[in-house]
């Protein structure tokens, strides 16, 4: 997911955190560098995003004003959240297309990491995955992740796989990128919001609203072609057209989704 914009024109409040914790003290830092609005408590600002702190988590609450995103914040949660407690296996769409191989597993630049699920899944089986994340607020709740889970030894092996990096590669200052001939580049640029969004789970409705689409998703396609690897992933709806005119070699399918591979 993937959307590089300013927090100035956000609707994005910040509750003031409460004690000395790592995750006050990271939310404090952003909303200085972001010059965000500070409220005392969520609901002060009803028009708003709010980010605020529950059990030690950075969260994203959404405005009252919203019923339909539902109360419940957006948080990253590597070891509450039951879709991260299985590894990924050889056999699944996604080990496929990014060419694992018996004891071989390629390091991966996940250009739309958002909340880090496929990143997550890839470092699960033992790929190096640099995550990248342009946008502000979606980087602070995966960083607060992935310092939580950094922090309890059984996550610890898998965390240390994931490097993340803050940043545009199509902006006025992308960051540095390193790459290889056997690098993998991942992209899963954002789908557009199902007509019936019953069938969209709330969190993700507060993802969307936040993020929006990616309108520059082949442009981003376009310049990770540009540079060193082996392949090149874009997750996929299995009836939506290829990222651009490009005829992708290899697609594996798996329930609602398609990976598009590209080789070199």
């Amino acid at each position: 997911m993937h959307k590089m914009v300013g927090l100035a024109p956000l609707p994005v409040v910040a509750c003031r955190p409460e004690g000395g914790s790592p995750a006050a003290g990271r939310l404090q830092v952003f909303a200085e560098k972001w010059a965000l609005d500070w409220v005392d408590a969520p609901g002060d600002a009803p028009t708003r995003f709010t980010l605020a702190i529950q059990d030690g988590r950075i969260g994203l609450i959404p405005p009252l004003d919203r019923p339909d995103l539902g109360s419940h914040p957006l948080v990253i949660d590597f070891a509450a959240d039951p879709r991260f407690a299985r590894p990924l296996a050889r056999k699944d769409a996604l080990a496929r297309a990014t060419g694992w191989k018996a004891g071989y597993r390629p390091p991966v630049v996940d250009l739309t990491t958002g909340l880090g699920r496929d990143a997550w899944a890839l470092a699960s089986g033992g790929c190096e995955v640099t995550a990248v994340e342009r946008h502000p607020v979606v980087w602070l709740l995966l960083t607060d992740a992935l310092d939580r889970a950094m922090a309890q030894p059984a996550l610890a092996p898998i965390t240390a796989r994931i490097h993340p990096v803050f940043g545009d590669v199509l902006g006025e200052h992308p960051p540095a990128l390193v790459s290889g001939e056997e690098t993998v580049w991942y992209l899963d640029p954002m789908f557009p919001e199902r007509k019936k969004s019953a069938l969209v789970k709330k969190p993700m409705r507060i993802f969307h609203q936040l993020v929006g689409e990616d309108p520059d998703a082949a442009a981003l396609f376009v310049w990770a072609r540009r540079q060193p690897g082996a392949r090149w992933v874009v997750k996929r709806p299995p009836g939506a057209p290829t990222i651009d005119a490009t005829t992708p070699d290899i697609d594996y399918r798996s329930g609602r989704l398609r990976f598009d591979v590209y080789l070199r």
